[in-house]
Order: C-alpha cells, then sequence, then structure tokens
C-alpha cells in the first residue's frame, strides 16, 4: 500500500454529476503515480477538461476546482529536477517507450495529451525551468536549447506533423507540474487563439 501526501487528477462527470471517469496521480515523495478508474471498466481516451486536488479532510470527496492542472504546485516547483521522475527517464532508471533520442535530448509521447499527437521533448540538461537558466552553465545550456529547437520540425514530423504548437510552461503559474524543463509539441489539430 502506498502512503500518499496528495492524490490530484481529474474527473469527468455524467449529466447528474455522477463520477464516470477519473484519473489521478498518487504522490509520494517526488513520484506520480498515475492512476485511472473507470465506473463500468470501459477504456477512454479523451482530453481530461476538469482539474481537481482531493481535500482528504473532506469526507464527501468534492472536488475543488481552480483550473490548475495537476501537479502544477508550489511543492513540486521546488523539486530539485535531478530528483524528477523525467531524471528517470533521461538516465534510464525508468524505461520509457521513447519518439527520438539524441545527445542533447529525448522525446517521449504525453501520458495526459492535449492534441491527437503531444510530444515532450525532455532535454538531458538538468534545468528545473526557463526560470532557472542562472543556475546552470549558459553555455551548455545555449547549446542545448540551440540544438533541440534545431531538431523540432523533425521530431514533429516522425509523428507525421508539419504544423504545431510549441509550449513550454513554468512555475505554478505557467502550469509547469514536472520541475525539468521541456517543450510540448501539440499538433494534430488546429489550436485556438488565445491558448491561455
Amino acid at each position: 500500500m502506498i502512503s500518499c501526501c496528495s492524490r490530484i487528477g481529474s474527473r469527468l462527470l455524467n449529466r447528474n454529476n455522477k463520477i464516470i471517469f477519473e484519473t489521478s496521480f498518487i504522490k509520494t515523495k517526488s513520484i506520480f503515480f498515475p492512476t485511472i478508474t473507470t465506473n463500468n471498466n470501459n477504456n477512454f481516451i479523451f482530453n481530461i477538461k476538469r482539474d481537481y486536488t482531493v481535500n482528504n479532510n473532506n469526507n464527501n470527496n468534492k472536488m475543488s476546482e481552480g483550473g490548475a492542472k495537476a501537479g502544477a504546485t508550489e511543492e513540486n516547483n521546488r523539486i530539485n529536477p535531478k530528483d524528477t521522475l523525467f531524471a528517470k527517464f533521461v538516465s534510464g532508471e525508468i524505461p520509457v517507450p521513447k519518439v527520438y533520442e539524441d545527445d542533447y535530448c529525448i522525446a517521449i509521447n504525453d501520458i495526459n495529451p492535449q492534441a491527437p499527437i503531444h510530444i515532450l521533448v525532455i532535454p538531458k540538461l538538468p534545468v528545473g525551468g526557463v526560470s532557472d537558466v542562472a543556475n546552470v552553465d549558459v553555455e551548455k545550456y545555449k547549446e542545448t536549447m540551440g540544438h533541440i529547437m534545431s531538431k523540432i520540425h523533425h521530431i514533429a514530423s516522425l509523428k507525421g506533423v508539419d504544423s504545431y504548437r510549441l509550449v513550454i510552461n513554468d512555475g505554478v503559474l505557467g502550469q509547469q507540474s514536472v520541475r525539468w524543463l521541456h517543450i510540448h509539441i501539440l499538433g494534430g489539430r488546429q489550436m485556438n487563439w488565445p491558448p491561455g
């Protein structure tokens, strides 16, 4: 049994406000364990629209809505990048199917896609976010990020898209849920504007 610190995720409700699908992450220390639950054992694939944090002190388990992405918390944004799940992906400690890999980055499919094509490009250089650049070797950062930007189109093309949106989240208000700089490639559908 997992002794968890918090459980965060998303729920899909029917017209009677009954939960028909729930996805969540159980966080213990700095590792997230994804969980998926349905009321009738069906498999669902769709975008989740409502995010919540479970208040463990509330016996009726109601969700508090705030529009925040699961995991985009102050606590998660204080974690040392070397202690994140992405560090384990980059090191190979946790094997993940890769869309692309070279000396500077890995690219994987997002586990909660927000578009038909949703790839995470994760630099191998451990940087918490764009706001942490002052804390790393700037020349190595420029080399890494320059290389990654030159490979974005190639990585997207591996999934069959040539038109896409790039997103970098930074900090809690920027909805960064893993404190390791990464780039989202979103494609395969018409994007909306404004994005926020």
